[in-house]
């Protein structure tokens, strides 16, 4: 059973945490069932939309959520193709100007729910956790609440009674292509094994909700390939992402201005490439930045620079 929560219009003692949504998992705890709750982000990257009509920002060019950056100036970015928009003073679709950036890391969620159940067992899942100081099974199996990245459906857990997408607009702001396939993906699998589904969102009447809502597979599927098709991803084209990681962020600077110009140099004119030397990301004390291709047939392109991507240490190449 799906139960879709209008945030525009619930109460929520804490962000994300309405008082539907903490009934439930009292009721859920109090049979001695576990909840798991996906929040798909570790860091604390906003998008924006409008709480009047429930749009959501994305790049008309890539066809993803634009993410919110205050410094140096406030303005909205593509974590894919770099592009940059002024932050906008009012929506697009119903020229309202009740506009609002929505999101925060999975750990600040954790805090919250330790507060509003002070007495119950909250077991944290992702990639974060896992690294430094390991995902402890025991303590899954003894908590009653499960908070949980994408990482949670890589683990057998039992006696899940309710599952719970915090934020839906949340999980579109992953600057995938195929992010709301992974979206439906996740929410039709856990909804096949019997769980009562929560989802949270600003946009109770998207496309996205109700497809998933009406288990309408061939109007998504038809939508997504539409999509793709427009945007130039897969499988109508290819799509690489060329790293570079390191901990010295000026030899990722070195190496990634060599690999950008030999590219731009013998790439041909049906071939995109995408690049912002602003750009880095940084996990485990080590920074990171991508060139995105996007094309017809990288292959021959791939090839004739092979041995310049790979000599590089900390040089990645990852096909989408």
């Amino acid at each position: 059973m799906f139960t879709i929560i209008d945030l525009n219009y619930a109460r929520c003692p804490l962000p994300f945490l309405s008082n539907e949504l903490t009934e439930k998992i009292s009721e859920t705890v109090a049979k001695g069932k576990k909840s798991l709750l996906f929040f798909n982000r570790r860091g604390s990257a906003r998008t924006l939309i409008c709480r009047d009509c429930g749009y959501q920002f994305f790049c008309e060019h890539c066809d993803l959520a634009m993410i919110v950056h205050t410094s140096p100036t406030q303005k909205l970015l593509c974590h894919h193709c770099s592009m940059e928009y002024p932050m906008p003073h009012s929506c697009p679709k119903c020229h309202g100007t009740n506009l609002n950036s929505v999101g925060f890391g999975i750990q600040k969620v954790e805090e919250n729910l330790e507060k509003l159940f002070p007495n119950i067992r909250v077991a944290r899942i992702d990639s974060d956790k896992k690294r430094s100081e390991g995902i402890q099974f025991q303590e899954i199996s003894e908590a009653q609440i499960l908070l949980s990245t994408e990482l949670g459906n890589t683990i057998a857990l039992d006696d899940i009674e309710l599952v719970v997408f915090l934020l839906l607009e949340s999980e579109i702001a992953v600057p995938e292509y195929d992010i709301e396939e992974k979206i439906y993906t996740n929410i039709v699998y856990n909804a096949r094994k019997g769980s009562d589904i929560f989802i949270q969102t600003f946009a109770p009447k998207s496309d996205l909700v109700r497809n998933i809502t009406e288990w309408n597979y061939r109007d998504f599927l038809i939508h997504t390939l539409e999509e793709r098709k427009t945007f130039s991803y897969p499988p109508y084209k290819e799509l690489v992402h060329i790293w570079v990681r390191d901990q010295n962020k000026e030899r990722i600077k070195d190496i990634i201005y060599k690999l950008k110009n030999k590219l731009e140099t013998l790439k041909t004119s049906d071939i995109e490439l995408y690049f912002d030397k602003e750009l880095f990301t940084k996990r485990n004390n080590e920074y990171g930045q991508k060139i995105v291709l996007k094309g017809g047939n990288l292959s021959p392109l791939l090839e004739t620079i092979e041995k310049e991507i790979f000599r590089n240490r900390g040089v990645s190449l990852e096909r989408k």
